[in-house]
């Protein structure tokens, strides 16, 4: 009825609007929509409807019909009917499409968008270093004994992880040397000791000192002067790091001296020499900086009596 108002000259101009609108929506709805009701369409009703909208519409180039191709061949091979008119042939691959998508969704043998057991224990190593930095021990250990992974799941994620440089031993071993240094003054081999425990290897361990420490020794003491600076200068310094660890150990060393202040000489080299042998420091540094620091209370003592000597010698 629609068609054969449209098609009617006499038929008003605003009901022709109307009918060619709900055609459109018709059509546009059957494109669309691949209910099962209309995969068994008739393709004679197809191409006759496909044939009476081309003859009304072919007097006016309004754009109404737009040609829409499909590049899937999978979907060209579905509508291989020369004879249907074109409307005919869209619908028909239109409705291919929506039978492969279906199809699609149903089966469920994709596998682009699933994820896998590495998939999430990557993810879950990424949540463990957003707490903290770890080592690779510690997070193999977390997956395996806590997230109960399997252990080769895990060394996959840690490795995954590795190549992309979110994991590395040697970055771990470094940051941990300068925040014991920072806060402790643990010496080398104390710090070296402490990532044995947490499972670093040797190479990653020196690699990481290497960083920060000029020599993987005892710390040296030699470029001391007297007033416990030094001019020289370190790669390995950053911001908030004397250039010479030697200086910088021996201040750390007169705070604790000075806490002592009163007691017995013997008791507060005893304390000291403990002090510095907690840290890692061996004999021989801990003796330069007690006797540093013994000569450094001595010149003051001698440099009071001066005073006091001038001092007595201006009022006579």
């Amino acid at each position: 009825r629609m068609v054969r108002l449209v098609g009617l000259r006499e038929t008003p101009l605003r009901m022709r609007v109307s009918a060619v609108r709900a055609l459109r929506a018709i059509a546009a709805s059957t494109r669309v929509v691949a209910a099962p009701s209309t995969l068994g369409l008739p393709k004679q009703k197809c191409a006759l409807l496909g044939t009476d909208l081309r003859n009304l519409f072919s007097s006016n180039s309004r754009g109404w019909f737009t040609e829409t191709r499909v590049v899937a061949n999978r979907l060209k091979s579905t509508s291989g009917d020369d004879d249907l008119p074109d409307a005919a042939a869209q619908h028909e691959r239109s409705l291919a499409a929506a039978r492969t998508v279906q199809e699609t969704m149903a089966s469920g043998s994709g596998t682009a968008f699933t994820q896998t057991e590495v998939d999430r224990a990557t993810a879950q190593v990424l949540r463990f270093l957003n707490y903290k930095p770890r080592t690779k021990a510690e997070l193999f250990t977390k997956l395996v004994e806590d997230k109960l992974y399997d252990p080769a799941v895990a060394t996959a994620a840690i490795q995954y992880l590795e190549i992309k440089e979110i994991v590395s031993d040697t970055n771990y071993a470094e940051m941990w040397a300068r925040y014991k240094w920072r806060t402790g003054k643990w010496a080398p081999r104390r710090i070296r000791a402490s990532l044995q425990e947490k499972g670093i290897a040797d190479c990653d361990a020196n690699a990481g000192l290497a960083n920060v420490f000029d020599d993987l020794g005892d710390v040296k003491l030699d470029k001391i002067g007297d007033d416990g600076d030094d001019d020289s200068s370190s790669p390995n310094a950053i911001a908030g790091e004397e250039h010479d660890k030697g200086a910088e150990l021996v201040t750390a060393a007169r705070k604790r001296w000075v806490l002592s202040r009163g007691m017995d000489g013997v008791k507060r080299r005893r304390r000291l020499h403990a002090w510095l042998e907690r840290r890692g420091h061996g004999g021989g540094t801990s003796r330069a900086i007690v006797e540093t620091l013994e000569r450094e209370d001595q010149q003051k003592v001698w440099d009071e009596e001066d005073a006091l000597e001038r001092e007595r010698g201006y009022r006579e």
